[in-house]
């Protein structure tokens, strides 16, 4: 029982610290997304979607694609609701 009570705590003690010092790192200026040229995740994602969306030769229609998404959305949770 004594060994529970420090092991836990401890470990709650490091896994805290490890997460702090990941975001402190992140948000760095030498490190983080600061740097010219450097992207983010999320950009590359969007630059790769729209490499696909591109090859596919499908036209950027969001707008309506998301209206027409909505009205089913809105449909489906009135039947199922």
């Amino acid at each position: 029982m004594t060994i529970e009570i420090l092991i836990y705590p401890a470990l709650v003690f490091l896994a805290a610290t490890m997460i702090a010092k990941l975001i402190e790192r992140r948000r760095d200026v030498l490190y983080g997304p600061y740097i010219q040229g450097r992207k983010t995740d999320l950009a590359r994602l969007r630059e790769q979607f729209g490499a696909i969306i591109a090859a596919i030769g499908i036209k950027r229609e969001y707008g309506r694609v998301a209206a027409t998404f909505t009205s089913v959305s809105i449909f489906a949770s009135a039947i199922i609701g």
